[in-house]
């Protein structure tokens, strides 16, 4: 790790850091948030941790399938770990795992990375439709809850944005007038090729052969996704009863709470759940307890899969240099 990603990284866990500390200075009975977190079923937490897995797995098939119609066919294995990887490297590094993943499959399958790539924005649209869609039942389905949330949520002012809108319109004006010599200059032609390869990968969900699997596999992920902590809402007594609707909304506060680029999310999800679960009347030692359990179990999840995704990742990358080296010397003797 460079000094660049270094101070990257600290910069992001301070964030992350100062954001848990904030929601743990809410809480005014330490003793009941440690009970609380304490009375979670092993068998939910296990549970729990198997069903992020799947999605990470289902995310590895699924990903396979926008690769098809583009001519390539990844291992399943590969492309799995792939995925794994990248949720272990967001976890240090926040928003880098997506070009990990791509790069990891382009060495062990030879795969374009400008491809890649485009077929991982293609699934970030598929699952923010999802999102979106969630959102919708969230909020219809807990009216009270989120009026709750407009209520205390206060806008950032925006009257120091506007030297940012005055240069991006002199930035817009430059290209305009020098974009004939710009063009042409070689980092433009390179990033030209780039994302003229995202875009076959975006276009891969329009050609792909196996429409319905893809389907089936977007609902799986986010159904894994909502019984993971379902399992967890369960297994604490003191939450035991909630309903549906009111997970989903918990589940949408968390995803949202995610955006924020804290390493793992630490911080940032646990006080956008601990908001959700204030919101449908809950204290807010029972809503952090809550997001602790989950966030440690699916983190501990996402490192112990990553880690051994980054070894096989590794290995696959050795057998397949002895490989070519083999096939090398072969052909020269």
């Amino acid at each position: 790790m460079n000094w660049k990603n270094l101070l990257k990284y600290t910069v992001f866990l301070g964030v992350g850091v100062l954001l848990f500390s904030l929601a743990f200075s809410l809480v005014d009975d330490k003793e009941a948030l440690w009970e609380a977190m304490r009375s979670a079923s092993w068998s939910g937490i296990g549970i729990s941790f198997l069903m992020g897995y799947l999605a990470i797995v289902s995310r590895g098939l699924r990903w396979g399938m926008l690769l098809e119609p583009l001519g390539h066919r990844a291992n399943v294995y590969h492309s799995i770990h792939s995925v794994a990887f990248a949720y272990f490297a967001n976890t240090f590094v926040p928003r880098s795992g997506e070009l990990a993943r791509c790069a990891a499959l382009n060495q062990t399958d030879d795969i374009p990375v400008d491809q890649l790539f485009g077929t991982v924005i293609s699934e970030r649209v598929i699952d923010l439709i999802f999102l979106i869609l969630l959102t919708g039942i969230a909020v219809i389905g807990n009216l009270d809850a989120f009026a709750g949330l407009l209520e205390s949520a206060e806008l950032p002012a925006l009257s120091g944005a506007w030297p940012f809108g005055v240069a991006a319109v002199v930035a817009v004006g430059v290209l305009y007038k020098w974009w004939g010599v710009i063009e042409k200059w070689s980092l433009i032609q390179k990033a030209k090729l780039f994302f003229k390869g995202v875009a076959e990968g975006l276009l891969s969900i329009k050609n792909m052969q196996r429409k319905g699997a893809f389907l089936a596999h977007s609902f799986f992920i986010w159904f894994m996704y909502f019984g993971m902590a379902w399992v967890i809402f369960k297994s604490i007594d003191a939450v035991a009863e909630i309903t549906v609707l009111q997970a989903i909304f918990i589940m949408v506060a968390g995803g949202f709470g995610m955006i924020i680029p804290a390493p793992g999310g630490i911080g940032a999800y646990h006080g956008a759940v601990m908001l959700g679960f204030v919101a449908l009347g809950y204290n807010e030692e029972l809503g952090l307890a809550v997001a602790n359990v989950i966030w440690l179990t699916q983190t501990l999840m996402i490192v112990f899969t990553g880690g051994v995704a980054y070894l096989a990742l590794m290995w696959y990358r050795i057998k397949k240099d002895r490989l070519t080296d083999s096939t090398t010397k072969t052909s020269t003797s």
